[in-house]
């Protein structure tokens, strides 16, 4: 099945061409408005940069004539692309140097304004400078990727991301994450920090994924509880965090293949993977399954309002049914947001899919309902519990459907904001590298 789009959400176009000498420090000021994105750069695309060792490599920005150091990551990939882990169980190195599949990984927010290489601190032995541009209005910024034979700069302090695997706890500088001791493959806690717009408080009951069947007359259903998810190994910042997982399901007496993903974590977003796999011949066996996946708030949380790419309106979540809720716009829909309490905070849903490659579409689910009763459920009730349903999984038969969940924090929210995320993935920034 192609997975085109898999490309698109972060890793942007890089263009290697020549370039005029750059100017004096100072001259070439940022003009670059975009401030949410995160910039992966593939290691092919770094003129003069493949084989250093990444050990000795910094990142520098020039603000006012002068280069400091920020915050990246250099992950190595295998030759099949996946990722080398330095913790975990099944923990594994790459050989330190740059290679073409290894990426270089930043903030677009930490770019600043185009420098000299003789303002670049310390005796170093290679540097590349890389431009970064907004390809709707053409403004730009620029960093520094710099190699040092001995002795090199101290590295930024900043870290926008930590994970820590004994409590599954994912402390990012606007968000605070932590995943449900009883399903590891959902999320139990989710707080919004005041650098996201939100006051610390805890909004989620759990990430409900629920599947049901008939199975020669039987009624079969599955939960979250019921999903077994191992974390086989990660990546530990300071740009991004990647946690990647092994995840298998039973499906009455027939176990699901097992999937293997990879959870990506921002300092201002998250993201991830879902692989729907039906096993073999179960279309032959089961009847009418349905597959829902959702995130339920706390009914004792008020002041969120919904809204999506449909529903632009806004919705109250209070726990109270009404007309307007029954009668939603329930069709696949572009984006969604629910505010924080506080009103400037918000967290944006896109659920990305490869709409050419499978018949199966993922539908609105919502239901705001204090009395409802979804169980298994730590918070009796759904409040606001937002997320997608696939009513018509049984036509996959043996096509696998892939699914991304990418959930940006608006940290100053407002509806006129939204085309700034969407243009993270449709306009994607282009980066241009070029060896000084």
């Amino acid at each position: 099945m192609p997975r085109r789009w898999f490309l698109l959400p972060i890793v942007v176009l890089v263009l290697a061409a020549a370039a005029a000498p750059p100017p004096a420090a100072g001259e070439g000021g940022r003009t670059l408005r975009r401030t949410e994105d995160p910039v992966v750069v593939p290691g092919a695309k770094l003129t003069g940069a493949l084989g250093w060792e990444i050990a000795q490599t910094r990142l520098f920005a020039f603000r006012d004539g002068r280069a400091a150091p920020i915050p990246f990551q250099i992950d190595e990939r295998d030759k099949n692309g996946a990722y080398f882990l330095p913790f975990g169980p099944g923990r594994k190195s790459g050989d330190g140097r740059i290679k073409p599949r290894d990426e270089l990984v930043f903030m677009v927010a930490d770019a600043g304004e185009r420098g000299a290489r003789a303002q670049l601190p310390g005796e170093f032995d290679g540097a590349v400078e890389l431009e970064i541009a907004d390809p709707l209005d053409g403004g730009t910024a620029w960093v520094s990727l710099v190699h040092y034979a001995n002795a090199a700069p101290p590295r930024s302090p900043v870290s926008y991301v930590r994970y820590d695997d004994p409590t599954t706890t994912i402390d990012a500088a606007r968000y605070l994450m932590a995943f449900h001791p009883k399903a590891r493959l959902s999320i139990g806690k989710l707080s919004l920090k005041p650098a996201g717009g939100g006051a610390n408080q805890n909004l989620v009951d759990r990430l409900k994924i629920r599947f049901t069947a008939t199975i020669a007359g039987l009624k079969l259903e599955r939960n979250e509880e019921n999903f077994l998810s191992r974390t086989v190994g990660w990546i530990n910042g300071p740009v991004r965090v990647v946690r990647h997982t092994v995840n298998q399901v039973e499906l009455w007496k027939i176990k699901s293949p097992k999937a293997y993903m990879d959870n990506v974590y921002y300092g201002n977003s998250f993201e991830f993977p879902t692989v729907i796999e039906m096993p073999f011949g179960a279309d032959l066996l089961m009847k009418d399954p349905r597959f829902r996946v959702s995130t339920d708030g706390l009914c004792n949380v008020p002041g969120r309002v919904f809204y999506n790419s449909n529903n632009r309106n806004g919705v109250k979540i209070d726990g109270v049914p009404t007309e307007e809720k029954k009668h939603l716009d329930r069709g696949p829909y572009a984006w969604s947001v629910v505010t924080d309490p506080t009103g400037k905070g918000a967290w944006m849903n896109r659920l990305l899919y490869d709409a050419s490659a499978t018949p199966v579409r993922p539908n609105l689910y919502f239901n705001d309902d204090r009395a409802a009763r979804d169980g298994p459920e730590d918070d009796p009730g759904e409040c606001g519990d937002l997320g997608y349903t696939l009513e018509n999984v049984g036509e996959l038969k043996r096509d696998k459907l892939y699914l991304k969940s990418i959930m940006y924090n608006m940290n100053d929210f407002r509806l006129d904001r939204v085309p700034e995320y969407l243009n993270i993935i449709d306009r994607p920034l282009t980066v241009r590298a070029t060896a000084l």
